[in-house]
């Protein structure tokens, strides 16, 4: 008798545990989305413009590859 209590919560329930998981997961996404989006700006490869930029607001000219 337990069981089927407890298996008729688990389903009456489960839509908005399955809505609770899915925004948690698209909210975590967000923030590393965001969070990589200010670590790592989106540059050609090869350019390193965060710590070019870094340097310019430093007056450090950028150095020349060899």
């Amino acid at each position: 008798m337990k069981d089927e209590q407890f298996m008729r919560v688990w389903n009456d329930g489960h839509d908005h545990f399955s809505a609770d998981i899915t925004r948690a997961a698209k909210w975590l996404a967000e923030l590393l989305r965001r969070m990589g989006e200010y670590m790592a700006p989106a540059s050609a490869p090869g350019a390193d413009s965060f710590f070019t930029r870094a340097a310019a607001r430093c007056g450090i000219s950028p150095r020349r590859a060899r």
